[in-house]
């Protein structure tokens, strides 16, 4: 008797899973190296400014040999590596992957929404409409990370602090809309190959060609559609469409 087989999986499915599953070792490796590093080099200078500072308040004046200014310059450089390690920390909250298998999209997106506003400040109204109780694993990956990307870049460069975003779909479709009403942007200048984003000599344009590129490639593997709106001084919209199961 011939056994049933499983159908192989979808290759948008395995690359998106993968790229969760690297940036979750990337993660990992920047928290148990750097930020280790950080932290120690923080905590020795720390103590060589509590010495220096003993020094001082028993001679009156730093120990011979060594420049007056010292406890202000190293004073300057713990609060480097402090910032060092705040947007460190910073950043790896930010891309530290959800529950995507466990959680349904709804809290996954709500909880985006929630983190984003307290860690920066800005407004998001999020509308949520009807969704279907079953999404393959790699749609909610890839509308948390076209969302999160969205707003990240929505909160550099639009210059605003308010932003729009509607989630809807039904069985056969998940729907995303993100737009604000910022500066915006001449498309074509940030959709050329990246060699040509990169000779206009503009880091707002580099930025802003992976961003779009990492978003666009990542609805591309769910063979769904991207569509991008903005023109200068009249905001920017983000359409995706993306089938519900892969």
């Amino acid at each position: 008797m011939n056994q049933p087989t499983a159908s192989p999986e979808h290759p948008s499915h395995r690359i998106l899973t993968v790229a969760e599953e690297e940036l979750s070792r990337i993660i990992l490796d920047i928290h148990d190296g750097p930020v280790q590093y950080l932290f120690t080099a923080l905590s020795l200078l720390t103590g060589l400014q509590q010495e220096v500072a003993q020094e001082v308040a028993q001679a009156g004046a730093p120990p011979s040999g060594l420049p007056a200014n010292l406890a202000p310059r190293l004073a300057q450089v713990g609060t480097l590596l402090e910032s060092s390690l705040y947007e460190i920390k910073f950043f790896l909250g930010t891309f530290r992957p959800p529950e995507f298998k466990r959680r349904s999209l709804l809290s996954i997106i709500e909880g985006l929404v929630i983190q984003h506003e307290e860690w920066t400040g800005n407004t998001v109204e999020l509308l949520i409409e009807q969704l279907p109780a079953e999404i393959d694993l790699p749609v909610k990956i890839a509308l948390y990370r076209i969302l999160q990307e969205a707003l990240s870049n929505s909160y550099r460069h639009a210059g605003v602090e308010q932003h729009w975003v509607r989630l809807w779909g039904d069985l056969d479709k998940i729907y995303l809309e993100v737009k604000d009403e910022g500066r915006g942007f001449e498309p074509q200048l940030v959709e050329k190959p990246a060699d040509q984003a990169q000779d206009q000599g503009t880091r707002h344009s580099r930025e802003e060609h992976i961003g779009l590129r990492g978003m666009r490639e990542r609805v591309a593997l769910l063979g769904g559609t991207f569509t991008l709106t903005s023109q200068p001084g009249a905001g920017t919209q983000i359409m995706v469409e993306v089938p519900t199961r892969v």
